[in-house]
């Protein structure tokens, strides 16, 4: 399903030029992002994580658990972002829940991205 759709008409809406850090690790987490256009890349302690494009979602990991960001968030072009707030994200969630489905989903992709990222840190350690 494409969720584009879904937030085609959506009334918070942040836009962010390249270069722009959308978040950084340690912050509160008061949203989670979908990205309408552009691409954003997330680092771990200096180090590239991932790369989100049209479509990805960020934030989600500490949005969900009412938490700080483990990652921070920069904007590798010029980026349009639906924000939601827990509220928000759960009025959406209840709306269509094929949307939790692709949280799990991103949320599944990103702890296999950090598993990526400690065993690499344990290999520099050997």
């Amino acid at each position: 399903m494409k969720f584009q759709k879904l937030f085609h008409d959506w009334q918070d809406v942040v836009e962010h030029k390249t270069g722009d850090t959308i978040f950084s690790a340690g912050d509160k987490a008061e949203f989670l992002y979908f990205l309408m256009s552009g691409e954003v890349e997330l680092n771990l302690h200096g180090q590239s994580l991932e790369k989100e494009g049209p479509g990805g979602i960020i934030g989600e990991m500490a949005t969900v658990q009412s938490s700080v960001q483990n990652a921070t968030a920069t904007a590798i072009s010029d980026v349009r972002l639906a924000r939601m707030d827990r509220k928000s994200l759960k009025k959406v969630i209840n709306a269509n829940n094929g949307f939790s489905f692709r949280i799990m989903s991103t949320l599944a992709k990103r702890l296999r991205a950090v598993d990526e990222f400690i065993i690499d840190q344990m290999k520099q350690n050997n």
